[in-house]
């Protein structure tokens, strides 16, 4: 019977996951965190299992221009220069744990689920409001008071009708002045009202006109970022579009699913592709009660938060629920004890991991 033996290099969880796999079906395995010199010709297989793209990259330059013959098994989330490496090694195995998880996390939608706790919806405090739109409605406001009460006092003071009174004002406050009305044989303080008047209407005249241009443009930041509110019903809201998140809305987008994506970084790599597939792209930290609230959250069928955090993860999800009792909650949890421990407590039955889900995937290709 011929020995197996496997290196494996690099750090994370999927390393971690393989080197146990491995060894539980009795292969001989060495793990070093980084490539330095080991004597590969006594391993009969490598892998190269590092979360970061670039290293794996570079030590699979590095062992192929040692020894062409060698066989490796590696992690690339970057599909696109598999077929290139493919092309001038042969012996080489690359994989995407990715887009292996991605199809098990939308499955989990699919799941009969059974609750063991009764939850009430959290009453929410209706945060919706614009400063900006308050301070111009404000400003708005008091202008036109000032225009009344200027108007009025004309009216009175300089025995002016209302029509010509009002139109003096207009008038004055507009700096027009075409002069067939003026205080030139009225009182110094109808004279002194008028200079307040002038520059009094420059004041709100350009700061409700610069409020309003800024209100505007950050209104069509909000569109370009999709921060509005979302009319959807029965969809599925999928949190964080990294390397594993991306896969998962291509997955849920091949399976026919209506689906709202948020993401924090709004310079995802992923995003702009997502948009181009006609799915919204909500830039925002789904932490906060408004993103949660503008996703309609509350009409969703499902709650997915794939972030590179459990505990970030398990803190959307609870803040998810907050608005839906019994919303099926499906989360990426690296610890297997915190998995256990949020199913015991929490009731959270859908909390899976990508290392998890892909560990057998590269473990089967040893003896390929």
């Amino acid at each position: 019977m011929k020995t197996t033996s496997a290196l494996i290099i690099g750090e994370g969880h999927l390393a971690n996951r393989v080197t146990k796999l491995l060894e539980t079906r009795g292969c001989a395995t060495t793990h070093l965190p980084e490539y330095n010199n080991e004597a590969i010709h006594t391993f009969t297989r490598i892998f190269l299992l590092d979360d970061k793209d670039e290293y794996n990259l570079q030590t699979l330059i590095t062992l192929i221009s040692l020894k062409k013959d060698i066989r490796i098994t590696t992690s690339l989330f970057n599909e696109n220069i598999a077929p290139h490496i493919r092309a001038v090694h042969p012996h080489i195995e690359i994989l995407n744990p990715a887009k292996i998880a991605a199809p098990s996390f939308v499955d989990a939608l699919y799941t009969s689920l059974e609750h063991k706790l009764t939850y009430q919806a959290t009453p929410q405090e209706n945060i919706s409001h614009n400063t900006s739109d308050n301070l111009i409605t404000i400003l708005i406001g008091s202008f036109i008071a000032v225009i009344v009460a200027a108007t009025i006092y004309f009216h009175i003071a300089d025995t002016l009708p209302w029509v010509d009174a009002l139109y003096f004002v207009i008038a004055t406050v507009t700096t027009v002045g075409y002069g067939d009305i003026n205080l030139l044989n009225s009182s110094t303080f109808s004279k002194i009202i008028d200079i307040l008047l002038l520059l009094s209407s420059m004041f709100f005249v350009w700061t409700i006109f610069s409020l309003t241009i800024n209100h505007l443009i950050k209104s069509r930041e909000r569109l370009a970022l999709g921060r509005k509110t979302y009319p959807y019903t029965n969809h599925v809201i999928l949190c964080g579009l990294g390397r594993l998140g991306y896969f998962i809305a291509l997955e849920l987008i091949a399976r026919n699913e209506k689906i709202i994506v948020i993401e924090k970084n709004e310079s995802s790599a992923y995003a702009e592709d997502i948009r181009n597939r006609g799915i919204p792209v909500y830039v925002g930290d789904a932490r906060m009660p408004q993103v949660l609230k503008d996703v309609a959250v509350s009409r969703s069928k499902a709650f997915m938060s794939v972030i590179n955090n459990d505990y970030t993860n398990l803190e959307i999800g609870l803040n998810a629920r907050s608005f839906k009792p019994g919303l099926r909650l499906i989360l990426r949890i690296f610890n297997k004890e915190t998995v256990q421990k949020i199913k015991e407590s929490l009731d959270i039955h859908l909390a899976l991991s990508m290392s998890a889900v892909a560990d057998e995937v590269f473990a089967d290709t040893l003896n390929k």
